[in-house]
Parts: structure tokens; sequence; C-alpha cells
């Protein structure tokens, strides 16, 4: 999630791609900038060459994001604060060589064109361009991207171009007190700063009533293509893990061949093969697999069924968490808590140590393997006292659960104690 660099990181992009768009239009040996200045620095006494000036000259909160919580960070029943949810006005101006304004229309409409035509900036893109200032040099620029994070912001960045009134127009430039030049004017919607307040995030509840019956549901017509209803776990499981099966219920899957998990962070889709005994018109049970390297977090679930004599058909999705099994080899500590995970994580995950009801983020090395399972967290501003340790990764928390007692408990090997 984008961090306070993401405004800074939003003017490079701009710089960047009309640089990229509108420069290397200008004919062989006319020279050419883009500069971020403000409206009455833009143009020092004495500069001729062809130049385009961003001005940041607004921000506004974003109505649709300012009161909702962060998707995967915070859970029902927990408290968070909300991101700070910003579009970015832009003024964009345009000033020809030698000030000849044939110029300096041509200028203003081949960044219009540009901006035209790359409405959406992709992590992709934002990725590619670390990448490129790395090669080039240009350490600072690349520095403040990475810090702003916003590669993996959750909503892609739009540029929009937006209407100002001739009273804003006079208002905005006679506060700089310099003449009015032709501009553009341009929104940046949505950066998404994230709170630096923790989540307060309760024990999870061990039993709801005496029968702790849960919700029931009904399915209705049955549908004529293959498609999934419901995805369950064996008699006496209580959580989806590694090595444990996976029921899939449904209609029309007696022909089922492939099992297929994506997972956001992994760019290839894991395939499941389910055993031919245990697949049935509305039922398919099939195992997690040990040999497949799984990250914790959620998966979405498609079942491939061969149809006679056609392309095969792939199912509808659903959705099931994959709980992160932890290990914790030192049960006393002072500064530090290390502990291992059964699947890994990986950067761009979000992953947090929970203790008790408090929330610690963790913090990627700067280079580490691209996969990680041994964890070690910060726990120097922890009271003293024995808390019960919970991993979460993308909104899935490791279990500290022990459901074979009656009542349940929390695991002995699931506790620690900050001394």
């Amino acid at each position: 999630m984008s961090t306070s660099q993401a405004i800074a990181g939003v003017t490079i992009l701009l710089e960047h791609v009309i640089t990229e768009g509108v420069m290397k239009e200008l004919r062989s040996g006319t020279l050419g900038t883009v500069t971020t200045k403000p409206l009455d620095k833009a143009r020092e006494a004495g500069e001729e060459n062809n130049q385009i000036n961003i001005f940041l000259y607004q921000t506004v909160p974003n109505t649709a994001w300012r009161n909702l919580d962060m998707p995967n960070k915070v859970k029902p029943g927990e408290t968070g604060k909300p991101p700070l949810a910003l579009n970015l006005y832009y003024l964009i101006t345009a000033y020809g060589e030698k000030n000849n304004e044939i110029q300096t229309h041509s200028l203003l409409g081949s960044t219009m064109r540009v901006l035209h035509d790359r409405p959406l900036i992709t992590s992709q893109y934002i990725h590619d361009l670390i990448k490129e200032f790395g090669d080039l040099g240009q350490d600072e620029k690349k520095q403040i991207l990475v810090e702003s994070d916003i590669e993996n912001q959750i909503e892609r960045i739009s540029v929009t171009p937006t209407t100002l009134s001739l009273e804003e127009i006079s208002t905005l430039w006679g506060t700089f007190q310099i003449q009015y030049r032709l501009s553009a004017a341009y929104k940046v919607s949505v950066v998404l700063i994230e709170s630096k307040r923790p989540v307060k995030t309760p024990l999870p509840v061990l039993s709801r009533g005496e029968d702790d019956e849960g919700a029931s549901s009904q399915t209705g017509t049955i549908p004529p293509l293959p498609s999934l209803t419901a995805i369950k776990l064996p008699q006496n499981e209580f959580y989806f893990a590694v090595g444990k099966d996976l029921i899939l219920e449904g209609y029309n899957l007696s022909n089922s061949e492939k099992v297929h998990c994506r997972h956001p962070q992994l760019k290839d889709t894991i395939k499941l093969s389910p055993s031919p005994k245990e697949v049935t018109d509305m039922q398919i049970k099939v195992t997690l697999s040990n040999n497949v390297k799984w990250l914790a977090g959620f998966y979405t679930v498609t079942v491939q069924v061969k149809q006679d004599g056609r392309d095969a058909r792939e199912t509808n999705a659903l959705t099931f968490p994959l709980v992160p099994e932890v290990e914790i080899p030192d049960r006393e500590v002072e500064k530090e808590l290390t502990l291992t995970c059964n699947q890994s994580v990986q950067r761009g995950q979000l992953v947090a140590l929970l203790l008790g009801s408090q929330e610690i983020p963790y913090q990627f090395p700067e280079a580490p393997p691209e996969r990680q399972t041994k964890l070690t967290f910060d726990v120097s501003k922890i009271a003293h006292g024995t808390y019960v340790v919970r991993l979460r990764v993308d909104g899935v928390d490791s279990v500290p659960i022990d459901f074979t007692k009656q009542p349940p408990q929390f695991k002995d090997n699931q506790k620690v104690e900050i001394i």
C-alpha cells in the first residue's frame, strides 16, 4: 500500500510519461525539458527552450475511499484507521521555443494526446520505470518510487482531464501575480496513503453459544453447466492448510480433469489432479499437495471439466483461505521474536504478527530471497507478559486453537513470553 511518498511518486510518473511521449517527438537538435515548478518559477528569465511545466495546485480527499477499511487489512470486528485517499490536481503549462506561441500550442496538444493515450498507470509500468531509473543512475527518483510503494497499491492510478471555471483560472494565476498562459488541468486518482496507526484486533471467539450453530445455506435450481457451489473441509478439520483435503461441491463435475488454484502474488496457476475415485457428479476431493510451493493467503479455485467433442469448460471461481501454520522455536524472548511459517511469504504481501490484540507489521529486508519462511519481528516495545501468537498474511490468520479439546483452548506451543 502507498506511503507518504506517493504524492511525489505520482509527480515523477507524470514527468516521465510526458518526457517519454512528448519530448521524443521534437525534431532533431531541438531541446526540451519537463519541470515541476510553481507557476511563478516555471519560466525563468532568459529561458528559450521548449518546456512543459507540471504544477500540483490542489489535493482533495477522495470521497469514495475516505471511510473505507483497507482490503485484506481490517477484518470484521476489528478497528483500523482508513487510508488517506487523495485526488491530485495538476496544471500543465507549455512554453514554446523562443516563446513561439504556435510551438507552445503544439507542445500542449502533444502533451494532452500522450495523457489521453495513457489514462491508467499500471503496476507493470511503475515496475519497469523503477528498473529504468536504476539503469540510468537516477537514484533519487528510483528511491522515491520504491519508498512510495504505489507499485503495489490496490487501486490503479488514473489520469483524467478536468475543467476549471474562468473564476478558478483567474484566482489561480492571480495568486502568483503572473500573466495567464494557456494550460490544461488534470485529475490523478486515487492515491491511497496507508495510516501508520495499528489495527486493533481482538482474539477470535472460541464458541458461539451452547450448540455453536453457524449460518445455513440452500441451493436453488440445478444449473445446466459445470459449476461450483461450495468449498468444504473434511470431517474433523477446522481450517484449510497444506497437506489437507479440499472438498469442492457443485453440479456436473463427473468429467473433472484439473483443479486450478490461483493466488494474486503467483504468476503461474497451481494445477492439482484429483483421483478419479474422488470425483463424482456433485463433489470433488483433492489434496493440497506438500510438493507445491504454496503462499499463504486467499486462493480462487476453478475446475476444468472435460466435455464430449468440445473444449474443456472451466467452472465459476470460489475462494478459500490457506492458513499459515507457525512454529515458535523460542518460548521466551526479549527484543526479537523469530518464527517459522510452513507457507512462504514474499514482498508485496501484507504480513503482520498479532500478539494478543496488538499488531506488529513485518519489515521485509532490503534484499530478501524471493520467498521467506523465517520471519523476525521487533517486540522490544511490547509490554512484558505471555501472549497468544498469530501470524496474519494478506488477511488470513494462523490458528492458535486446539479444537480437539472441549471447550477449545489456545495451544501452548502458540504462546510466547516476553521478558
